[in-house]
């Protein structure tokens, strides 16, 4: 028989007097809330850990599938879940160093594997080559390293991902009308397979937006600063149009086309999209490839334990290369790359069996 079994786990809060969020429950008793998922009857050898910067997943559709499977299993939510606008990726490793070590201290397993599943992947990552060698300075008691990582369906960073994911043709950040023609991933005379030319042209424009905000940000600081201010929320517009989203030829995968959220010609402009609401010194932590600490392709030669990296070819999220890349990035970790399941194995119910397979055979050999 299989058991959630909710937790509530204690964390540090923030002493910098900046208030990140609205809630007088979490300011004044700071827990950090986790389910842990397991048989009534379970080893303490090795236990999991299942954790994203933002998202919920006390009820990840992986967590059942590992536990009936025989692998004990927990998912985490940091102080940012439901609270994107605020994530601080180095107060979000300090709370999944208090989940590693809840699962060892107050659980009782000997060792625990970290399991990055889409933007957990760089949140796991950052968290462990901190572990092993720090080198910012992260509230609350030190962290503890794990005894392994398995990325699944993970991207190396959310602040890669926006790099691609962002629409190069807007000319003024206040206004997500002011559009250049030329650089309209969407305009419907463009052709696809996409003129390769072109798509170079749109990747170096889509990095000077980047970094136009990123200038922006730094200046802000100094803004803030200056005026005693904590903060600066702010909009990003137009954030999904990666030119993979309309032509496969680009990064070949099993994928079909579009993206996570369907039609990204709609998401693009929708409330939901990636980034879309952010503050100044979360933009510079989480979604600025230049700043971010959270870049598997930058942590991983840092990191020691075993890793696995599980590829789900018909992702439309974390790409094939992604992977590939992560996997050159650790030329001593296991890259398995898994035919057509999508991002959140949608009717695909073979899916979770597959990747638990694939996670618990390396564990055995490797943990």
């Amino acid at each position: 028989m299989i058991v959630d079994n909710f937790q509530r786990i204690q964390y540090e809060p923030a002493r910098d007097g900046r208030v990140e969020m609205h809630s007088g429950l979490s300011r004044h008793y700071p827990t950090l809330h986790a389910n842990f998922v397991a048989p009534q009857s379970h080893d303490l050898g090795v236990g999991i850990l299942l954790a994203h910067p933002t998202s919920d997943f006390l009820s990840h559709f992986l967590l059942r599938g590992f536990a009936e499977a025989g692998m004990p299993i927990m998912g985490l939510n940091t102080r940012y879940s439901s609270n994107e606008p605020a994530l601080l990726m180095e107060r979000a490793i300090a709370d999944l160093g208090s989940g590693v070590r809840w699962m060892k201290n107050e659980l009782g397993f000997d060792k625990v594997i970290l399991l990055g599943f889409s933007g957990g992947g760089s949140l796991s990552t950052y968290y462990q080559e901190q572990a092993e060698t720090q080198t910012v300075e992260v509230d609350g008691p030190p962290l503890v390293p794990a005894d392994g990582l398995m990325l699944v369906g993970a991207h190396s960073g959310r602040a890669r991902v926006l790099r691609h994911w962002i629409d190069a043709s807007v000319t003024d950040e206040s206004d997500p009308f002011s559009t250049d023609p030329a650089l309209d991933l969407y305009d419907p005379s463009r052709t696809v397979p996409l003129d390769r030319d072109w798509v170079e042209q749109y990747r170096a424009a889509q990095l000077d937006r980047i970094r136009r905000i990123d200038d922006w940000a730094i200046r802000e600081l100094d803004t803030l600063s200056a005026r005693g201010a904590s903060d600066h929320a702010f909009v990003v517009h137009r954030t999904v149009a990666d030119p993979r989203f309309v032509d496969l030829t680009l990064d070949p995968s099993d994928r079909e086309l579009g993206s996570m959220y369907g039609d990204p010609q709609r998401a693009n402009t929708a409330a939901g999209g990636l980034a879309r609401f952010v503050s100044v010194r979360s933009w510079l932590s989480t979604w600025s490839s230049d700043h971010t600490g959270a870049d598997a392709l930058k942590n991983l030669p840092r990191i020691h334990a075993p890793t696995l990296i599980v590829s789900l070819l018909g992702d439309q999220a974390a790409f094939a290369d992604d992977a590939r890349a992560m996997h050159d990035a650790s030329p001593d970790s296991t890259l398995v790359e898994l035919p057509e399941l999508n991002h959140y194995l949608v009717d695909q119910p073979h899916g979770i069996g597959t990747v638990t397979g694939e996670c618990g055979a390396w564990m055995e050999k490797n943990i």
